[in-house]
């Protein structure tokens, strides 16, 4: 900082080398703090940089900053860099190369060091955000492995045979038609299509059918299940000859919500939005159509244009809702006035425009006094009674006119005399046209001719520099000098030519005169910028970026040394204004606001506009000695714009001491009569001279001149040095002890409004001013250490939602400490990703303690790297680390099966898919158990396998339930228990070959893959049941808290009872005693019933839980009010269960069943249908002890 201080000379280096405040906030600031020059070499850094980097502060002074930059993001840094030195602050991260080889995350701000127009450098701040990177990291890979996000497709897939007939649906067909895909196949496709359509659709399959394997695209309307008619987008393939399909496969969609929107869109482009009429582009489709009959049958055709009278007034005072509202009951007045065939068209803001067929000019003249008949009563709007008449512009086709734009024109015109004479008034284009020597629609010819003829000349006032008394550029200003009719003002024409367009060409060609004009200067030795004014709608046009672009280029002038100058109006746009004077400022340009503080001077809107100029309008200036107001304005208008870093132009300088006053006040730069008037290029020059010598004879002496600006200098350093702190992501303070207490002098940073602090709570106060009495006396043990000498004490706080680190670092001089600095550092993010990992891994270790299934994760070698609770249970044991494998799984594979094992897994290496596999596996007590596996490689981010994840299942007892069945005597109800599993297996096998076959044959999606692991995931519930069912469980009784369990099965099926729009509703007594019983089991009862529960509510709704102790027993209720059950089944509870009209096995309620009467309790349900269905269980509670 010190060094870049240095630039300045005289008074300015002496007041700013002595000041230590920065000097020292800059060399001890926690954070990297560096300054760049405009190559990007180190001027200045401080310790927390070198920290950073691990370079000493002499090996990074005059260096480069890329060379410290990480290789594949130096293109993005050197973009920051430059954006910085256009003044825009740049706030990023990317990484860094430390001396050793480490590289590291950052996140800088960078802005731009600036002196006036000059920029010197750029300041900047980074943090090392490493560990939030890391953390970032493990979240994404933690939820990687665990879960993956498919969403159901919108489309549907059809298979035809060359018929049309229908041999495959998707599933989603249900959300597109409402039918089920076995409703549809088999079936022509003709069938669904809307009558009117099938013609066209028959066209398409033929079409398709004619060009093998490539897609035909078309749209038809289909009948849903409901009756109701759907659009339809569709994509036709033949791919009857790929053996793989064998079919049309038809890719369709619902696209009727677009077809409505496209509807209304086309209303919207052809209709105003507020009154619902017609608008100016249907007007000009609809007076062509009428202009051509009018020729056709030879008739005449009436033009009404008419304005509102004093509506601005009323728009401004009252309100533009009222105005809108006058406009709509003004429109249904007219319209009532209106004859069959008329239209009437809203043109624009409160203008409108009817089109009078077969009328002349009597009948258009009746017409318009009954218009202004309708408007004589007043219009009733807020309990206000509002007058307004109307101005009324008649144009006759053909009398007036043959063309749209020549009628609409002429009526217009008309209109502008009806006002000129008064308001409320009618009329006729005819009777008007000769009453003037030249009218608007003259000018406007005229300034046709004038641009052929050369007639348009520029002249130029100096700009000067209020400073030096040097002119610095000048502003071109338009002047038309016609033949015949002498000097015109530009209040005149201007208007005409922004309204009929001809501003463009005028416009242009006074930029292009301009900077030929200044390249002649700088050719000549006088390097000057020539200031352009644009106008609305110059400013508007898509085309003024290339425009400008090509003038530069054919004048070959440098585009620094043109300035653009825009009024405040045009911005009122402000997202184009922005997108376009971004645009500009990429060209090299400058932009200035001229005018400024005649307009809106949104300070919101200025602080985000790239502009370098500011002009004073010449009105505040002009009374600057009469109305201590416009005082005020001016100097306010100064001193916003350099703390902005703008320049500033005072206009209308006509009296000495207005100059005084601006030079008093540090105008940057001045124009006015009094220095110099508007004059042709070749005389101003002559005038340079002694406008210098003007300025030192009647400004402020040279001496006093730079005393003001070298203290201004040291003001704007300060500035820039606050401002690149309260840039900082993070936050400063710093306190010092004074009379026994700690005292806050410096408070800065971004971090500090997120946290809810402003300034003025924290300067000059101590903690317990703004901090909670038990949290302030926290931190002054903090604050305490750090003021006696302590380093890197640091602490963490909370406040407004933010999560920070504050790091504490005494000043010492002389062994004394002066004060300490607090850095300040978020934490929120990371803190947010910290919780997220800590959700996750709760939600997925839920998941694992609760599954049988064995899962298991190893590398290629076989060695173990994770295994599930569920080890215990299947193998018997107890830790991870009794699991054998963990030096090699192949170890403890039966040898028979280990060949065929370590074949599949090179399979599963090679192909990189996933593989089942059936063996036997060591069990901790001796013997051997049967697991089926399946195995599912796990891909580095080089594509390569690193790890294996296996998830196996016992079928020891499965394999031997399987030969115990068959021989089993009790066929009727293995017969029962079959039919059920086949009942409620069938639809998810069929839904999978469905899949399968459209993925054999090349069709594929992601959703299909979700879609079948769902169905896989139904059968194994069920299959589940069953060998939960089948084989023999040993129960290992613990003291359990069934409130626990219960708000764990709760966030188990949470999903799910979401999906079904149904509330798990627990009302437990929190004082229940702890039951002697098997967890996992009791688990598994809770959840078979409340998943009953949930299934018996197809529209959603609550199953409720109760529990509650009776002396020796605690009973618990499930109750749901769904569909209820019927009496058959009430009567085989309990038992196998199979029937065509239910869905279900009753395995589920079977286990609970069972491992109730294990735990020696009771369970009993009632149910009544269409009303719901309540179970209650009862277990005993374990005795009091007597001791």
């Amino acid at each position: 900082m010190k060094d870049f201080i240095t630039i300045f000379e005289g008074a300015a280096i002496e007041k700013v080398s002595k000041n230590l405040y920065y000097q020292n906030l800059f060399e001890r600031f926690p954070d990297a703090l560096f300054l760049l020059d405009t190559e990007g070499r180190f001027i200045d850094v401080n310790e927390g940089l070198e920290e950073l980097t691990k370079y000493p502060k002499d090996r990074l002074l005059f260096s480069h900053f890329s060379q410290y930059i990480h290789q594949e993001d130096l293109h993005l840094v050197k973009g920051y860099f430059a954006d910085a030195l256009e003044g825009e602050v740049q706030k990023r991260e990317f990484r860094i190369v430390q001396k050793d080889g480490g590289i590291r995350h950052v996140s800088i701000t960078v802005t731009a060091a600036q002196h006036k127009e000059t920029v010197i450098g750029v300041f900047g701040t980074a943090k090392d955000i490493t560990e939030n990177k890391k953390l970032e990291q493990m979240i994404n890979d933690s939820h990687g492995r665990f879960e993956s996000l498919i969403r159901n497709s919108t489309d549907a897939i059809g298979i035809l045979d060359e018929s049309g007939i229908m041999t495959y649906q998707s599933p989603s067909v249900t959300k597109v038609m409402g039918y089920s895909p076995d409703e549809m196949i088999g079936k022509s496709c003709y069938e669904y299509v809307m009558e009117e359509d099938v013609g066209y659709t028959k066209s398409l399959f033929n079409k398709a059918m004619s060009f093998p394997n490539e897609t035909i695209k078309g749209e038809f309307r289909m009948v849903k299940s409901s009756k109701e008619v759907i659009h339809c987008e569709a994509s036709v393939t033949n791919l009857l000859a790929d053996k793989k399909v064998n079919g049309i496969v038809v890719n369709y969609r619902d696209i009727t919500e677009r077809k409505e929107q496209e509807k209304e869109i086309k209303h919207r482009a052809y209709h105003d939005y507020l009154t619902g009429l017609p608008n100016r582009y249907m007007l000009e489709a609809m007076l062509e159509k009428h202009i051509h009959v009018c020729e056709q049958r030879g008739q005449t055709l009436a033009i009404l244009f008419m304005d509102l009278d004093r509506f601005k007034v009323i728009n401004d005072s009252m309100g533009h809702p009222t105005g809108d509202s006058l406009l709509r009951q003004a429109s249904c007045r007219f319209q009532r006035e209106l004859e069959k065939g008329s239209m009437l068209f809203r043109h624009s803001g409160d203008e409108f425009i009817i089109i009078q067929p077969d009328a002349d000019a009597e009948k258009a003249q009746e017409l318009a006094r009954n218009i202004q008949k309708s408007m004589s009563e007043p219009f009733v709007i807020n309990q206000y009674e509002i007058y307004c008449s109307i101005s009324i512009g008649v144009t006759i086709c053909p009398v007036d006119g043959r063309s749209v734009e020549e009628l609409i024109k002429h009526a217009d015109f008309a209109m502008y005399q009806a006002k000129k004479a008064g308001n409320n008034s009618i009329q006729l284009f005819s009777s008007t046209k000769q009453k003037e020597k030249f009218n608007p629609l003259k000018l406007e010819i005229e300034m046709h001719k004038a641009l052929d003829k050369n007639e348009f000349i520029l002249h130029y006032q100096p700009k000067v520099n209020l400073r030096t008394g040097k002119t610095i550029g000048f502003e071109a200003l338009m002047r038309w000098h016609h033949s015949d009719w002498g000097l015109i003002s530009p209040e005149a024409f201007i208007p005409i030519a922004e309204d009929s367009g001809l501003i463009i060409p005028i416009g242009e060609w006074a930029l292009s005169e301009a900077c030929r004009q200044n390249k002649i200067w700088h050719e000549e030795g006088l390097k000057t910028t020539v200031s352009v004014n644009l106008s609305p709608r110059q400013f508007s046009q898509v085309s003024l970026v290339d425009t400008i672009k090509k003038v530069l280029k054919e004048t070959r002038l440098e585009p620094q040394y043109l300035e653009l100058e825009i009024t405040e109006s045009m911005t009122a746009d402000l997202n184009r204004a922005i997108e376009t004077l971004k645009a500009l400022k990429t060209l090299g340009i400058k932009i200035s606001i001229d005018d400024f503080g005649t307009g809106f001077s949104s300070l919101n809107y200025l602080k985000r506009f790239p502009v370098d100029t500011l002009k004073i309008d010449q009105s505040f200036v002009k009374e600057l000695h009469n109305n201590p107001s416009d005082e005020t304005i001016v100097k306010t208008i100064i001193s916003m714009a350099h703390h902005l870093n703008l320049n500033v132009v005072a206009e209308g300088i006509e009296t000495k001491e207005q100059l005084l006053f601006l030079q008093q006040h540090l105008c940057d730069e001045g124009q006015g009569y009094f220095l110099c008037k508007p004059q042709l290029s070749e005389r101003i020059q002559l005038e340079l001279d002694r406008i210098h010598l003007e300025v030192q004879k009647n400004g402020l002496s040279y001496e006093h001149n730079e005393k003001m600006w070298a203290e201004e200098m040291i003001r704007s350093a300060k500035r820039e040095l606050h401002e690149t702190l309260r840039l900082q992501q993070g936050g400063t303070l710093k306190f010092k002890k004074m009379e026994g207490r700690f005292i806050h002098t410096f408070c800065e940073g971004e971090l500090l409004y997120k946290a809810g602090f402003i300034p003025e709570q924290i300067l000059g106060k101590e903690l317990n001013d703004f901090l909670p009495k038990e949290i302030a006396d926290q931190k002054k043990i903090d604050y305490e250490r750090a003021w006696q000498g302590e380093n890197d004490v640091s602490y963490e706080g909370y406040a407004n939602g933010i999560h920070y680190l504050a790091n504490l670092r005494p000043i010492i001089r002389g062994g004394i400490v002066e004060e300490v600095i607090i850095s300040l550092s978020d934490m929120t993010e990371q803190k947010k990703t910290e919780e997220a990992l800590r959700e996750s891994e709760k939600k997925y270790r839920l998941i694992a303690e609760n599954m049988s299934d064995l899962i298991s994760i190893i590398d290629l070698e076989g060695n173990l790297h994770y295994a599930s609770p569920s080890h215990n249970l299947v193998l018997g044991y107890n830790s991870l680390q009794e699991v054998p494998g963990m030096s090699n799984v192949f170890d403890f594979i039966h040898p028979e099966d280990l060949p065929e094992i370590e074949e599949n897994l090179k399979l599963v290496h090679k192909l990189k898919q996933p593989l089942s596999v059936e063996f036997r596996y060591a069990r901790k007590s001796g013997g051997w158990v049967l697991l089926e596996t399946s195995v599912t490689p796990v891909l580095g981010p080089d594509g390569k396998v690193t790890q294996l994840i296996a998830v196996g299942r016992d079928i020891t007892e499965k394999r031997e339930a399987e030969k115990l069945l068959w021989n089993s005597e009790k066929l009727s109800i293995v017969g029962e228990l079959a039919a059920g599993v086949a009942h409620e297996i069938r639809n998810p096998i069929t839904s999978i070959k469905g899949f399968i076959q459209l993925i054999q044959k090349g069709v594929i999606k992601e959703e299909y893959f979700k879609i079948i692991l769902e169905e896989f995931h139904r059968i194994e519930c069920i299959v589940s049941e069953f060998l939960a069912l089948a084989k023999p469980q040993v129960i290992s009784l613990r003291p359990v808290d069934p409130v626990s369990v219960l708000e764990d099965v709760r966030t188990l099926l949470s999903s799910e009872a979401n999906l079904r729009n149904a509330v798990i509703d627990l009302k437990l007594d929190k004082k229940l005693n702890l039951l002697h019983c098997d967890e996992n089991q009791l688990k598994q009862v809770f959840i078979n019933l409340l998943k009953n529960g949930l299934e018996a509510l197809p529209e959603g709704g609550t199953v409720e839980v109760k529990s509650f102790s009776s002396g020796k027993e605690a009973i618990f209720q499930v109750i749901d009010n769904g569909v209820g059950i019927c009496e058959e089944r009430i009567k085989k509870l309990g038992e196998p269960f199979y029937s065509n009209k239910e869905k279900g096995t009753g395995l589920g309620l079977m286990l609970c069943f069972r491992i109730i009467k294990q735990h020696k309790g009771s369970i009993c349900v009632k149910s009544i249908e269409g009303e719901g269905t309540t179970v209650e269980f009862r277990l005993p509670l374990p005795a009091k002890s007597t001791t």
